[in-house]
């Protein structure tokens, strides 16, 4: 599918209709330079030679929207009137310089899928908690050194990645997520999770925490290992039984310390 790349005599009411029209902004490396930025709308934007700056605060009269995609740009700040987009499932921020997120975040009550790995994040809101439908939660590779305790009412949560940040500990209300199935935890100061986790978590098949100073013998005591375990032999024999999750390191077991 083609793109479109708005022309500097658009007018700003056309350049809206269409977003309008499609219901996706896409700017994916699109290399937008500039205080007064102009947009690419498309399904797929590849290869573009322009880097987007700031995010004005008009993208939030697309109320519509259901995706916003502005992954491998030089964006610091998400604008304050961010809320403002309801129908939002998707927004993709990997590749940023983003340091924090505003507190109306929490107002995308829609959002299904947020990744925003690769930046500067050194906490989220405590807002976070009010995105009930978020199914996948991509904060790997900031300066995180810990979770709010709010992330445990994210009840629909199945997928969270934070590797590569500085957290030691995860809150207790992580064990809330009772449709979590993957929790991926590499290369940070983990040195304890909570003790119910296991247990709790019903759902978990798949637990990484490479380069963290916590032990399989702390692991193997927890409440609720042995449950795990079933859990996590079920899912590796239907990955055999399906060849799939097959590559060069050989089979994902579900399970890395």
């Amino acid at each position: 599918m083609g793109c479109f790349v708005s022309k500097s005599s658009d007018s700003k009411a056309s350049r809206i209709a269409r977003w309008k029209s499609t219901g996706i902004v896409a700017m994916r490396d699109s290399k937008l330079k500039g205080k007064n930025v102009m947009f690419v709308d498309s399904y797929f934007i590849d290869n573009l030679m322009l880097l987007v700056l700031d995010i004005p605060m008009e993208i939030c009269k697309l109320i519509n929207m259901q995706r916003l995609v502005l992954a491998d740009n030089l964006i610091e700040r998400l604008p304050m009137n961010l809320g403002k987009l309801q129908s939002l499932k998707v927004l993709t921020l990997d590749g940023n310089r983003v340091t924090n997120l505003p507190s109306e975040l929490g107002l995308l009550v829609r959002l299904e899928r947020l990744s925003i790995s690769g930046n500067l994040l050194i906490s989220l809101p405590e807002t976070i908690g009010s995105l009930r439908n978020l199914s996948l939660l991509n904060v790997s590779n900031n300066k995180l050194s810990s979770l709010p305790e709010s992330i445990g009412s994210c009840y629909s949560l199945e997928e969270l990645q934070a590797n590569g940040n500085s957290i030691d500990e995860l809150p207790t209300s992580i064990c809330n997520l009772v449709h979590l199935k993957s929790l991926c935890l590499d290369n940070n100061n983990v040195h304890q999770i909570p003790q119910t986790l296991l247990k709790d978590c019903k759902a978990l098949q798949n637990i990484s925490l490479h380069d963290n100073p916590i032990s399989m013998d702390q692991f193997q005591q927890m409440e609720g290992y042995h449950e795990f375990e079933t859990r996590r032999k079920k899912k590796f024999d239907k990955q055999i039984d399906s060849n799939v999750m097959i590559s060069s390191k050989g089979l994902d077991e579900g399970i890395d310390l």
